[in-house]
């Protein structure tokens, strides 16, 4: 589960609050009490009385954080939202949870791991039961690839928790990717998360799913149905809630909605415009249908939200090369090259860039067939690759008639991989050059002659 589909606010929004009487100072901070419409004291996580300076820097802080999620994250933003937070724990006196985890949450958001994780530690050793930042820990390992890592601190989150959504979510998430058995337990743990808060809306964007994942592996038409109400059952709750709109989408991409499908992607887009997946999505459908423009337009996004995601950069690459601007196609998979150098996907795009998009020449084919033998090296004998290693490898009896005419390949049944195309056309050409060269040769001798 990615962090935009974690709730920062299920837990922290409303500090606890305590019938108050009288004046009195701020436990820890100092200054006056801070007090709620009904006039009662706010109370910290652990029990502190929060100040009013406190209060007030945490609540500028949330503007800040809520502006942000909206218009999206910057250095800047980073910087001044956390500086909030911080102003309001210097203001309780270092003894503020709630806020020290929102410093957290906006590091995390920044793709500032480290202090991200300094913050939650900070925020647990004033409080080792404090869901939020329990489950916080648990998301920056499953960023990470530490799978069982964050789903034992999910675990103990609900330990420490028993009323943690986020953690039945998120312990949810990686049931439901381990699949067989446990993803009846996955589905329990996100009906564990509605029983206590019956509008949490990441439980149901994950119950959706669940039952997507199960419709594709049963070929159930029935389940994708179920998937789809409770989509709508999300939207009832919250029409701009970004994350169910991308999986709705999903759901009419299965049951073969395209124009639909496309039309949730974008809607998910314009209410979140870091929501990564509803970008890649958008511009798989729109490259599908040549319409290389918006793909490329869905896909750069994709590729400044994470510049490390071998797939944007592969999908505006295509995009780039049906747009016919092939020096920047070519830096793309270059780029995802330089990301993981052992998949085989961008060997494959630049053997098909240098075949059927360049000049024609020797060079560029010769080159392309350097990229297809270092494809099907890296693609081995995974069977997602199978179709695409059988298309470069094929290799047809060729006919060799008598007399001038071309060499010709059998096309009643077979037809020319990659490879051999290439190999045709390099004779071709090679036999091309050498013609030409013994007609210039003649014609020098020709014109050399008294």
């Amino acid at each position: 589960m990615t962090r935009k589909g974690i709730s920062i606010f299920s837990s922290i929004l409303a500090l606890s609050v305590a019938a108050g009487c009288g004046g009195g100072g701020a436990s820890g901070g100092g200054g006056p009490v801070a007090r709620d419409a009904r006039g009662r004291t706010v109370r910290t996580a652990t029990g502190a009385e929060v100040t009013q300076e406190a209060h007030d820097r945490w609540t500028e802080g949330l503007a800040l954080f809520t502006r942000a999620e909206g218009q999206g994250w910057n250095g800047a933003r980073c910087d001044e939202a956390v500086q909030k937070f911080e102003a309001a724990i210097e203001a309780q006196g270092g003894r503020f949870v709630e806020a020290r985890y929102m410093a957290g949450a906006v590091s995390a958001r920044c793709n500032r791991n480290d202090a991200a994780r300094t913050y939650y530690e900070q925020a647990l050793q004033m409080n080792e039961h404090y869901c939020p930042a329990r489950n916080g820990l648990g998301v920056l390992l499953m960023d990470a690839g530490r799978q069982q890592e964050a789903f034992a601190t999910f675990q103990r989150a609900l330990t420490d928790d028993s009323r943690c959504t986020e953690a039945y979510v998120n312990v949810a998430v990686i049931q439901r990717q381990r699949g067989g058995n446990d993803v009846r337990e996955a589905l329990n743990n996100l009906r564990r998360a509605l029983a206590i808060d019956a509008q949490y809306l990441p439980a149901f964007n994950q119950m959706a799913l669940l039952y997507l994942d199960a419709a594709i592996a049963r070929d159930n038409p029935q389940m994708l149905d179920l998937a789809g109400v409770v989509c709508r059952q999300a939207q009832l709750i919250d029409r701009d809630y970004a994350p169910i709109y991308n999986t709705w989408g999903l759901i009419n991409v299965r049951q073969e909605n395209l124009i639909e499908a496309l039309q949730l992607f974008e809607r998910a887009t314009r209410l979140d415009n870091t929501i990564f997946e509803a970008y890649m999505n958008f511009g798989e459908i729109t490259q599908s249908f040549r319409g290389y423009e918006d793909s490329r337009r869905a896909f750069g996004r994709a590729v400044e939200l994470r510049g490390d995601s071998y797939e944007a950069h592969i999908g505006l690459g295509a995009s780039l090369r049906g747009l016919n601007q092939l020096p920047a196609a070519q830096a793309e998979y270059e780029r995802a090259i330089q990301i993981d150098a052992n998949r085989p996907e961008a060997y494959f795009n630049l053997g098909i860039l240098y075949q059927d998009y360049m000049s024609g020449s020797i060079e560029d084919l010769e080159r392309a067939k350097r990229y297809y033998g270092q494809f099907v090296s890296k693609a081995g004998r995974e069977a997602r690759f199978a179709e695409a290693v059988e298309n470069i490898q094929r290799s047809c009896r060729v006919q060799r008639p008598q007399g001038r005419r071309r060499h010709r390949a059998r096309s009643d049944d077979c037809r020319p991989g990659r490879v051999q195309n290439i190999n045709t056309a390099l004779e071709a050409l090679t036999a091309a050059a050498e013609m030409q060269r013994q007609m210039d040769q003649r014609s020098r001798q020709q014109g050399g002659s008294p």
